[in-house]
């Protein structure tokens, strides 16, 4: 089967067929409501939600700087789990799995996102229905811890960069040229290369250009470190490092 989802141009039957099987709530994190919201996604242009900030939020930021996803859908399918009550009847329920996953290349892979400071596993005989459930549609089936499996500081990054995502009017007349210089440069401080366009250009108007080059893979520099002005940036991509965290997963 074709896997090259970026190649793809009509996503308008996944969109519906995976939309959102339920809304996020509180349950099961009563004391901890202000931790579920949404988020503004890029790549599905529209927002998406979540119960989590540092299970499914953080993981769907990875998702939105990760240059092979180019598709995700939250809460996209009902699992059937039949489950039998203390009164011996068989009862039929469903499991709504996180998100699914179409990156470029790859099966499409249906997830569980686990949050918390430990690394959780999932029920066995729940983890073995969803993945029969993936398998049957063809589809790989994880589950993912990315508040234990990302070390700190990679968290922060991300965090940083997908604010960074969106690019601005003016951006386009200035790239030609951050790209000439850091080419000529070689490797670079962002805040050395933002003032070298004044008094033409305020750095301070190139400064978030060069973290968008960065979110969008145009320039390198290393994600092990803290991203800030004081960072190095040379010509090439981060999504190297970038993919090597789900290798992790």
């Amino acid at each position: 089967m074709n896997y090259n989802w970026s190649t793809k141009k009509d996503w308008s039957k996944e969109d519906k067929l995976f939309s959102r099987k339920r809304n996020v709530t509180n349950k099961g994190s009563r004391e901890f409501e202000h931790l579920i919201g949404s988020i503004y996604s890029h790549k599905m242009k529209r927002g998406v939600q979540y119960e989590s900030f540092w299970g499914e939020c953080l993981f769907y930021y990875l998702l939105e700087l990760d240059r092979l996803t180019i598709r995700y859908y939250e809460q996209p399918v009902n699992v059937p789990i039949n489950r039998l009550t203390k009164d011996h009847i068989l009862k039929e329920e469903v499991h709504v799995p996180d998100v699914l996953t179409f990156r470029d290349g790859s099966r499409p892979t249906l997830i569980q996102i686990k949050g918390g400071n430990s690394k959780v596993e999932q029920k066995p005989n729940l983890y073995k229905i969803c993945e029969n459930y993936a398998r049957e549609k063809g589809w790989e089936y994880s589950l993912v811890n990315p508040k234990v499996t990302i070390p700190e500081i990679i968290k922060e990054n991300i965090l940083w960069l997908v604010n960074y995502l969106r690019p601005r009017e003016y951006y386009s007349a200035l790239i030609p040229e951050v790209r000439r210089r850091v080419e000529y440069l070689h490797k670079v401080e962002v805040l050395r290369l933002a003032k070298s366009f004044e008094p033409k250009v305020d750095y301070r108007h190139v400064l978030p250009l060069i973290f968008h080059l960065i979110a969008t893979g145009v320039l390198l520099t290393k994600i092990s470190k803290r991203i800030d002005q004081t960072s190095e940036v040379s010509y090439g991509t981060i999504f190297d490092d970038i993919n090597l965290l789900f290798d992790k997963e």
